[in-house]
């Protein structure tokens, strides 16, 4: 048969787009008997109640398509092992501490209360606490504080609460609620930081609100909310940061949303939703980061999304979904790494993926998975965290209901892969996420219902997934991934994961601006990793950063600004004097030449009004030793004492790390700050005019001058020493080598108002003798 070259291209484009995904493994074929239907196929094992107990995945299976036996795996299939046959029917499957419960039928003891440690001898039967053949058909099995809570039911007190600590004697009612055999048939039972919240019936009362710390005295009724015998029916109870969310009719207001600490009196309506005696019917509670999400009908819009912080004013819808009062009708609410997801309609697509962070703007369809009208719908559920993604089954209306994942965005909403390729889908249950693992039960049309995993495939290690860089040289890609050598079939593309390949991927060069690139590598089969490295490479200089320092010449203490002076006269770097006698500057930052040698390429020849001078900044880890800088840079000083804008590329230094700023100035005593200041999002800040700046201990040396409620720093430092900071009779004599010049930039300005004459010496005078004591 000729294929076509088109065909043949889009045949290569599905097998790569199936490598990139995840694939399904079957865990383990549990029944190996043969299909007598299909051929070349088994019968399944019907694998049920898994659940995660201490890291591990317990369930019950049918090896041989009959006997229900209980089993146990380590995600391995060599570790998925069979630990006991059990009598006959099992459920309930709970973990408390290192016990595993569940409930068992026997023949002649009927269902009842069971227990195993995860071996053949220690899988027994805890009590038979009503004899006989029928059993006392234990339900609702919970965990609270490390015991088993639990209802059961005996003859003589019918239906009520117990507890267990797994042995015979420890397995005890925990109160008759209703007095007599009928029993008080407790409900939903709900663990609320160590409290066992439910709801029963005492004969009296009604279906109410109860609580119990599992003795006589503690189990009570928390208050009779519908006064009398009839039932107020608490449901949906949810822990909501140690508050008791649920939904009850009072008798007067239909069942609306309420919320306990426990008391009485804290036991109240949180808000009537639907008006008067209509029902508000709040549904699927879901506690998001100590905020309920739930679903509700206020009688105008349908059922709607609403948000409760508790309070009357707090409880509000947070979008209508679908507009009129048809209702949006969202299910399944699932908080997924702090944010919820659930399966709504907007009356146009059909029940799709939603998600939201309790905004209008933040609540969106997230994909339209099965595209078409209100009638095609991919019916989103069993919404499953891991590591941050959201795992949920879901019908396109071509592999029917299958396994999907999505980070919250339309591109990253896809099928994981199609495991039985036809319509009907795979039949997927029972999902439950044990570490990096989510297990489920499905039927692939070739080995029945058997469990199924997915895996999160190894990370790919980085060294830095956003690296900024001061130029375009070039960089090794693979030197990036610390595990590079643990892979294979490394795909290096820029731009995106299907973007041109690199061909050189250890002689790479970043664009200026902002250059993706994305590695693709496979860890076993079907299990491919992919990492995002983002190059932010800039054109010389950035501003990482700003500081605030007043110098003592220029400083007037009256308005609390510098002068501009030279800035008004021309005299800055680059700028042309006013007077026609005045002598330029080069347009460059004035510290290249001795004693900083500073080599940085800043300049500028566009001062604003208020720039008064130049400064050279630098970060070191000691605040006394200049060895440790590892930043420096140029910068323009406002009238204000501010440095806005500090230039430069801060590729050695490290944030979330503290450093101490040194500033340098041409004629005052340079300073260091006494405090680190912390580099947070490439950036820092440190004003040395509130703060005295860094002194070294047991000196006589000086930092700043204080000048009213403002530190400024020394002037009359006008010829620089290589080493220490200080003000001797060497200043002295380089201004009277410059005394009477004026219209330039020079050292000897002390005062920086364009000339050099006495009101410089005066500063000098007054600070002779000064030194920091700090290196440089």
């Amino acid at each position: 048969m000729m294929i076509s070259r088109q065909t043949l291209v889009f045949i290569l484009l599905l097998l790569v787009g199936r490598a990139e995904s995840q694939v399904p493994i079957l865990l383990k074929d549990i029944n190996v008997t043969a299909d007598p239907s299909a051929t070349s196929a088994t019968l399944g094992s019907d694998p049920r109640f898994l659940t995660n107990h201490n890291g591990a995945l317990f369930f019950t299976a049918k090896p041989n398509g009959t006997t229900t036996s209980l089993w146990k795996t380590n995600g391995k299939t060599s570790g998925t092992v069979k630990i006991a046959d059990l009598p006959g029917t099992a459920y309930s499957l709970t973990s408390v501490g290192n016990t595993l419960f569940f409930v068992a039928d026997q023949p002649n003891y009927g269902l009842e209360l069971w227990k195993s440690d995860g071996t053949a001898s220690g899988t027994v039967r805890v009590k038979d606490i009503y004899p006989g053949s029928l059993g006392s058909m234990p339900s609702g099995l919970i965990n609270v504080n490390g015991v088993l809570y639990f209802v059961a039911n005996t003859p003589t007190n019918g239906s009520e609460l117990w507890r267990s600590n797994g042995t015979d004697a420890g397995t005890v009612l925990v109160k008759d609620i209703a007095v007599g055999s009928w029993g008080g048939n407790p409900q939903s039972l709900t663990n609320v930081n160590g409290t066992l919240y439910f709801v029963v019936s005492d004969g009296i009362s009604g279906f109410e609100l109860w609580k119990s710390n599992g003795t006589v005295a503690g189990t009570v009724m928390v208050k009779d909310i519908n006064v009398g015998i009839g039932n107020s029916s608490p449901m949906s109870l949810t822990n909501v940061n140690g508050v008791l969310f649920f939904t009850a009719n009072n008798g007067s207001n239909g069942f609306e949303l309420w919320k306990s600490d426990g008391t009485a009196n804290g036991t109240v309506m949180v808000k009537d939703i639907w008006m008067s005696s209509p029902n508000g019917m709040p549904h699927f509670l879901t506690n998001v980061n100590g905020t309920l999400f739930f679903a509700a009908n206020d009688g105008l819009r349908g059922i709607e999304l609403w948000k409760s912080n508790g309070t009357s004013a707090g409880t509000v819808m947070v979008t209508e979904i679908q507009q009129g009062n048809v209702g949006g009708e969202p299910r399944y609410l699932r908080n997924i790494n702090g944010l919820l997801y659930f399966s709504a309609t907007n009356g146009i697509t059909g029940q799709e993926l939603w998600r939201s962070d309790g905004t209008a703007t933040g609540t969106y369809m997230v994909k339209n998975i099965r595209v078409g009208g209100e009638d095609s719908y991919s019916s989103p559920n069993m919404f499953i965290n891991l590591k941050g993604e959201v795992y949920f089954t879901a019908n396109d209306g071509y592999e029917g209901q299958e396994l999907w994942k999505s980070d919250g965005t339309e591109a990253g909403t896809k099928l994981v892969y199609d495991l039985k390729r036809r319509e009907v889908g795979s039949g997927i249950s029972n999902m439950v996420a044990v570490a990096d693992t989510i297990y489920f039960t499905a039927d692939d049309g070739k080995k029945g219902g058997e469990i199924w995993k997915v895996e999160t495939c190894l990370d790919l290690k980085l060294t830095t997934t956003d690296t900024t860089i001061c130029n375009n040289s070039a960089i090794s890609l693979p030197a990036l991934v610390t595990n590079y050598t643990t892979f294979s079939n490394q795909i290096w593309r820029k731009d995106s994961l299907d973007g041109p390949i690199v061909s050189n991927v250890t002689n790479v060069t970043p664009t200026i601006g902002t250059t993706v690139y994305h590695l693709t590598a496979q860890l076993g089969e079907g299990c491919t990793s992919t990492a995002k490295v983002t190059f932010n490479t800039i054109a010389y200089p950035q501003s990482v950063g700003s500081i605030r320092v007043l110098l003592e010449g220029p400083y007037q203490a009256g308005t609390g600004n510098m002068t501009t002076k030279l800035n008004q006269q021309g005299l800055l770097p680059g700028q042309t004097p006013t007077n026609p006698l005045g002598v330029k500057t080069l347009a460059k930052q004035p510290y290249s030449g001795f004693p900083w040698y500073y080599n940085g390429t800043e300049m500028t020849g566009n001062y604003t009004l208020n720039s008064t001078d130049w400064v050279l900044i630098s970060l070191r880890t000691n605040p006394s030793d200049p060895s440790t800088t590892v930043f420096r840079s140029a910068a323009i000083l406002q009238y204000d004492g501010l440095v806005s804008t500090i230039p430069g590329c801060l590729n050695r230094v490290k944030n979330l790390t503290n450093y101490y700023v040194a500033v340098e100035h041409r004629n005052h005593i340079s300073v260091v700050s006494a405090n680190p200041t912390l580099i947070i999002n490439n950036g820092f800040f440190y004003d040395f005019t509130i703060t005295q700046s860094y002194i070294p201990p047991n000196t006589p040396a000086v930092g700043q001058k204080k000048i009213g409620n403002r530190f400024v720093m020394y002037a009359g430092d006008l010829q620089k020493s290589a080493t220490f900071q200080e003000i001797n009779v060497n200043d002295n004599v380089i201004w009277q080598r410059d005394n009477g010049l004026f219209s330039r930039y020079l050292s000897t300005d002390a005062n920086m108002d364009g000339e050099v004459n006495a009101l410089d010496k005066t500063l000098w005078v007054l600070n002779n003798g000064l030194y920091s004591g700090v290196k440089f």
